[in-house]
C-alpha cells in the first residue's frame, strides 16, 4: 500500500513568510546609498528566497510517510539549551573574540544536538568540522567581506 501523502503545512507557511520577509528586506536594501552596503544583504535575501522556494517545491513533490509512523526526536531542554547557548555566545564574543566563542558554542551545540552514541571517529570528525566551519566563516567575513569581528584580547 503506498504511503499516504503528507505535507509539512507549517513548514510551507513558514517558508512563505520567509519569502515575504526576504522580499521586503531585499527591496529595502536597494535604497542604501553605498553599493558596498547592499551587496551582502541582497545576497542573503536572494539565497533565503531561493532556499524557501526550494523547500516548498521539494515538500510538495516528495511524498512523506504518515506522521504517526515518523518518530519525533527532540526535547524542550535541548531547544532551551540552543537559545541559551546562542545568547551566551553573543555575550562572550566581545570578551574572548569571534573564533574562541564560535568554536566553543558550535562544539557545545553539536554535543547538545547529538542523538547517536559518541565514538572516537565521530568526535574527531565533529571537532574538525567545527573548527573548519567557524574558521571558514571568520575568513569569509573578516578577510573577504571586511566585516569587523571581535578579536581575541590575548
Amino acid at each position: 500500500m503506498p504511503a499516504k501523502r503528507e505535507y509539512d503545512a507549517p513548514g510551507i507557511i513558514l517558508a512563505a513568510i520567509f519569502i515575504l520577509i526576504a522580499g521586503i528586506f531585499l527591496n529595502d536594501s536597494r535604497t542604501l546609498v553605498d553599493s558596498d552596503s547592499y551587496v551582502f544583504p541582497a545576497a542573503i535575501c536572494t539565497l533565503m528566497i531561493g532556499l524557501s522556494i526550494g523547500f516548498i517545491v521539494w515538500n510538495l513533490l516528495k511524498p512523506h510517510p504518515d506522521k504517526e509512523a515518523t518518530p519525533v526526536m527532540g526535547s524542550t531542554p535541548r531547544r532551551i539549551g540552543l537559545v541559551a547557548l546562542m545568547l551566551v555566545s553573543a555575550f562572550i564574543m566581545p570578551y574572548v573574540g569571534f573564533l574562541p566563542a564560535g568554536i566553543g558554542v558550535f562544539a557545545t551545540l553539536m554535543v547538545l544536538a547529538m542523538f547517536e552514541p559518541w565514538t572516537l571517529k565521530r568526535a574527531l570528525t565533529y571537532a574538525l568540522v567545527c573548527v573548519a566551519i567557524v574558521t571558514g566563516f571568520y575568513v569569509i567575513f573578516d578577510i573577504v567581506f571586511l566585516v569587523p569581528l571581535p578579536e581575541m584580547p590575548f
